[in-house]
């Protein structure tokens, strides 16, 4: 057995211990973002009568406090009629803009070939985009951040598709600045493009991965479906 396959097994049965077999998974291939099918990526929820809003969560942890206050904002959706597919940035590979200029060259079509390619027709039909979010290092992800910086291929002229944009962050403060830097981000990104601040909603005082358990209040679960009610 050579040096790589000896590290790959002794990492195998001696890791999961200490890191779980979807921890191990993780680090042994970069690969399962990439190649993982399109429906654990992208779930298309419901198919209504009424807007179309494409909802896209950068958080990388499934079922934690930003996934959980996006599902409730998702549950007012829903019931109000709107057609809805939300994306999983955190199960996709896109990385950010290389500031190539080759969209703009080339008929709008990015030279990266990644993700956002499922996520650009969506885009493009989508009503209102909702962008959740995390609070990392005092603003969005860099998830988030890369699917913005890649809309620029299908601008023309530095113009945009109008939009309505939602956007939904959870922190695990909840100081009178904790929000301050994404918001003024969300709001100057609203200028730029041209888009319709349709709706923001800040969660703070949630317990991240710090503690054994992620935790969101539940009035924060209530005043975001109270607000996908009221799109």
């Amino acid at each position: 057995m050579d040096r790589k396959h000896f590290l790959k097994s002794a990492l195998l049965t001696t890791g999961s211990l200490l890191l779980g077999s979807a921890a191990i998974y993780r680090y042994l291939g970069n690969r399962e973002t990439a190649d993982a099918p399109l429906s654990q990526a992208i779930d298309k929820i419901q198919d209504g009568n009424m807007k179309k809003v494409l909802v896209v969560m950068s958080a990388g942890t499934k079922r934690g406090n930003t996934d959980r206050l996006t599902d409730a904002y998702i549950k007012g959706l829903v019931e109000r009629g709107h057609s809805v597919t939300k994306v999983y940035l955190g199960s996709m590979k896109i990385e950010g803009c290389r500031g190539c200029g080759v969209c703009q060259r080339l008929a709008h079509q990015c030279a990266i070939k990644d993700g956002m390619q499922d996520i650009y027709p969506l885009f493009a039909e989508c009503d209102t985009i909702v962008m959740a979010s995390p609070l990392y290092f005092w603003t969005i992800t860099s998830r988030l951040k890369s699917f913005i910086e890649r809309l620029y291929a299908i601008s023309t002229d530095d113009k945009y598709p109008k939009k309505d944009a939602v956007l939904l962050m959870t922190a695990g403060d909840d100081e009178d600045a904790t929000f301050e830097q994404p918001l003024r981000y969300f709001r100057l990104l609203n200028q730029a493009l041209g888009w319709n601040e349709a709706g923001v909603y800040c969660a703070g005082d949630c317990t991240g991965c710090e503690k054994l358990a992620r935790e969101i209040g539940k009035e924060h679960l209530e005043n975001a479906y109270k607000m996908g009610l009221a799109l």
